[in-house]
């Protein structure tokens, strides 16, 4: 006799959450507000365009040290950075909970 499986609910992996879109946003944004192309971060950052585009898309994802390298190409900080996600992130939320609330 099987066993019965109990009903888990998982968490989507984070490439699938919508937060992920914002993470995407903010970190172009970065890279925008200080002026630079993606040829231009790409030569602070020793990579070729290709790499700033994929990480950009998602398609690459940054892992904590490359970030880090990230935001310094830009003069910012990972402190700047995860201050303005953390505020990017809230105001995504508060207009999900708005548009649920208006349903």
């Amino acid at each position: 006799m099987a066993a019965a499986r109990k009903s888990t609910k998982r968490a989507l992996k984070s490439l699938y959450r919508s937060e992920n879109q914002v993470f995407l946003a903010t970190l172009r944004a970065l890279r925008q507000g200080q002026g630079l192309t993606q040829v231009q971060l790409a030569e602070k950052l020793g990579r070729n365009q290709n790499f700033v585009t994929a990480a950009e898309r998602g398609v690459v994802r940054l892992d904590g040290l490359q970030l880090r390298d990230w935001c310094l190409a830009c003069d910012s900080n990972l402190i700047a950075w995860a201050t303005e996600i953390e505020r990017q992130l809230r105001a995504e939320q508060r207009r999900v909970s708005t548009r649920k609330a208006k349903k």
